[in-house]
């Protein structure tokens, strides 16, 4: 499928009387301003016998031949700028079916059908005319300008060239409309080129975007190691922006943590001790003022910490929402220090990933306000209760349409103006503020359509380097989610998911002991590569053992709560708001927690941490399970510990692609002893966990050559005998054995 605008009118085709009269009227017929733009041209590859016509919104919905030659099938379409539903239909089947081609859709009546958009002609565009060039650390491009149908050159006083947020330097030759751009890098990070072109004629450009890496070793998101922060509840780096709700317990509050407490731990090298090279954080959009009411029957109110109610959704240049001073949460901070932020990461090799919140608008939101009589939400049908905003609130047997609470407006993506108004803005915050990935909320309660629709907006408005910009979701299920959260995967949909089966057997395991390593190792040789074998092969899953929403590791771990299960059952529910779970005196706790992400460090994907499970954090569920982050001094000896193990474990991940990608080998399992080989060219590490509560001492064989291995923790020297060590592992521990670095 293409779509395409010039300023010259080519003939059409004996087609055009089909839709002149659509074509006058949209085009200036009633007297608004004149313009014509050429033909649309649709095509999609078949065999002659298929007989294809096509039928859309355009033609009233009635077949319009198509052309047939070489082994497409194509038509030109005098259309105006917009968006159009559309599919094919073969004479030969006597059926319909949408563009195999266009993962673009949209929705007419209901019925899910291809999306055709028709750009307007008036607009100038700018695209990348080469591919980038960088040696060492010179950085040169050429952008080519091609003017709308007035031939209106740039308006160099309008437009917006920047370089990392600052003015850059460019040359523009007016013959052959091009920008070109040269720039020596002065160290290494990340510099992106933004470009709002403007012409004379006061038309813009979309906006393009040129991110730019210069890295001793390049960056792949298999190497990435992620760490999850929850902004408000992080590091208090700028006390002027607290302003917490009055009446509200402290636990449901703002607490202080912004923008700037995030730079002060970036600039400390607190993420880069730990190996990090990948920061999410919290949604910067702006949320609601006011306090609201949990979900179901809790009579408590909470603040919007935790960044989920948004007011700000649908700002972007061209909407500036009234009432709002900035789209960024004031509690955060500003939009320079957001900026600011970002930097910092890009100058430390660190990627910044935001958590964006598709699923619902606050309705102090103005989209709530404007657009709440015009289709764009899912309101209660008829036979379902309606809450007070006259949504269906949540039962969860129709998790597409139904309402968090009634404050919380559900978007309804079938409404393609909703849909182009959420893509636009979240487009435009990955551009204003050079982010690196999208942490995607809710994804179980959307059409589909939102997925594949902002995956192609990013591929063609983001990605246009080749930089793969990561998008994970949130599905949250049980240990048997893997069909759910493998079908939003793909090419043109998600590059990842985090693995919610995986994290329940490992919690199980590690924390609980309530399920066997031996049930764990028949897991892991299912799980290990089944999302790629299954859904889409170039899929990077997100290991984790806590996040936001589940009870703490630690407290897990502790059996503050039932034993059994790994959220925690009813007890982890019952404790968030009195006697909650203590920071434990008892090393056993701790031992469990770092055998468990020193496992999840070992699997290919993404290790994930969850701020605080590096030391060591207690909690029930949301929100004790979102206490705020303790540094230095205020940590214990055992959360001391905790956190030099993981620097360790970490940059040792670094070092070792066996680590990040590699095959994995059972060597050993027998009772709580098991000996596990990841092996990646000539890269062999090998880990060693004891998930009982008695020393152990085993031999077994290495298959390996090597003659001698090192340990990570203990730092000691292993012989090999005859192809085999023999390796004495304390209670609760784990060791990373490899032959060097």
């Amino acid at each position: 499928m293409s779509g395409h605008s010039t300023y010259t009118f080519r003939r059409c085709s004996a087609f055009l009387l089909i839709f002149s009269v659509l074509f006058l009227i949209s085009c200036g017929g009633g007297g608004e301003e004149r313009f014509v733009c050429d033909p649309t041209t649709v095509s999609v590859y078949g065999r002659a016998e298929e007989n294809l016509s096509i039928r859309g919104s355009f033609s009233a919905w009635k077949k319009v031949p198509m052309h047939y030659e070489n082994g497409l099938w194509s038509i030109e379409l005098p259309l105006a700028p917009g968006d159009y539903p559309y599919e094919f239909y073969s004479e030969a089947a006597q059926d319909s079916y949408n563009d195999p081609e266009n993962p673009l859709t949209m929705f007419d009546k209901g019925i899910r059908y291809s999306k055709l958009v028709v750009t307007d002609c008036r607009y100038p565009s700018i695209r990348l005319k080469e591919r980038i060039g960088v040696s060492g650390r010179r950085i040169s491009f050429k952008i080519a300008y091609t003017p709308g149908i007035s031939g209106s050159e740039p308006d160099f006083g309008r437009s917006e060239i920047l370089l990392n947020n600052e003015k850059a330097e460019f040359e523009y030759d007016k013959k052959t409309k091009l920008f070109s751009f040269v720039h020596e890098a002065v160290a290494d990070g990340k510099y992106t080129w933004f470009l709002k072109i403007f012409d004379t004629s006061g038309y813009a450009a979309e906006i393009l975007s040129v991110p730019v890496w210069v890295e001793e070793e390049p960056f792949d998101w298999h190497a990435a190691q992620l760490y999850q922060i929850m902004t408000d509840r992080f590091k208090n780096g700028d006390a002027s922006n607290d302003d917490p709700l009055p009446d509200i317990d402290e636990k449901a509050n703002w607490q202080g943590g912004d923008f700037r407490g995030i730079i002060e731990k970036i600039e400390d090298g607190y993420f880069s001790d730990l190996g990090i090279n990948v920061l999410w954080i919290s949604s910067p959009v702006a949320n609601t003022e006011n306090p609201g009411k949990g979900m179901g029957g809790d009579p408590r109110y909470y603040a919007p910490y935790h960044s989920y109610w948004p007011v700000a959704t649908g700002w972007t240049d061209d909407l500036r929402i009234p009432g709002l001073d900035s789209p960024v949460e004031r509690h955060f901070g500003t939009e320079e220090e957001l900026h600011e932020l970002v930097a910092k990461a890009h100058e430390k090799g660190i990627r910044v990933m935001l958590d964006f919140v598709p699923n619902h608008v606050h309705t102090d939101s103005y989209l709530w306000k404007t657009y709440k009589n015009s289709g764009w939400f899912n309101m209660a049908e008829p036979g379902y209760p309606a809450n007070s905003s006259g949504g269906y609130s949540c039962g969860w047997e129709r998790p597409i349409d139904c309402w968090f609470t009634d404050y919380l407006a559900d978007i309804d993506y079938k409404n393609n103006d909703a849909m182009r108004s959420v893509i636009d803005h979240v487009v435009w915050m990955i551009q204003r503020f050079d982010i690196d990935g999208l942490r995607i909320d809710a994804v179980r309660l959307m059409e589909l359509d939102f997925t594949t629709t902002l995956k192609t907006a990013v591929q063609r408005r983001v990605t246009t380097t080749g930089i793969l910009f990561y998008m994970i979701g949130e599905t949250f299920t049980d240990d048997r989610g893997k069909k759910e959260i493998g079908s939003y995967l793909g090419e043109k949909k998600l590059d990842g998911q985090f693995d919610f089966p995986l994290y329940h057997h490992v919690v199980r395991t590690f924390l609980l002991q309530s399920e066997t390593l031996t049930q764990l190792d028949e897991f892991i040789k299912e799980n290990d590569h089944a999302y790629q074998k299954e859904f889409y092969s170039g899929a990077l899953m997100g290991n984790f053992i806590g996040n936001h929403d589940v009870a703490r590791a630690l407290s897990l771990a502790n059996r503050d709560f039932d034993g059994v299960t790994s959220q925690g059952g009813d007890e982890a529910n019952d404790k968030v708001w009195e006697n909650s779970p203590v920071l434990p005196d008892d090393r056993l706790p701790f031992d469990k927690l770092v055998n468990a992400l020193t496992f999840i460090f070992t699997l290919p994907g993404i290790p994930i941490i969850y701020q605080g499970d590096e030391i060591g954090t207690p909690g029930a569920n949301d929100p004790d399970n979102r206490r705020m982050m303790r540094f230095g001094d205020e940590l214990s000896d055992n959360q001391k510990r905790n956190l030099e193990r993981l620097r360790m474990v970490g940059k040792f991940r670094h070092r070792h692609p066996a680590m990040q990608e590699g095959s994995r080998e059972t060597l050993l399992l027998k009772g709580n002893f098991y000996a596990v080989k990841m092996s990646s060219g000539k890269d062999t590490v090998i880990a060693v966990f004891n998930n009982g509560d008695t020393e152990v001492t085993e031999k077994f064989s290495t298959k390996t050559k090597a003659s001698e291995f090192q340990t990570l923790f203990s730092g000691e020297k292993i012989v090999q005998d005859e192809g085999k060590i023999e390796f004495t592992a304390p209670p609760f521990s784990s060791e990373l054995i490899f032959t060097g670095e």
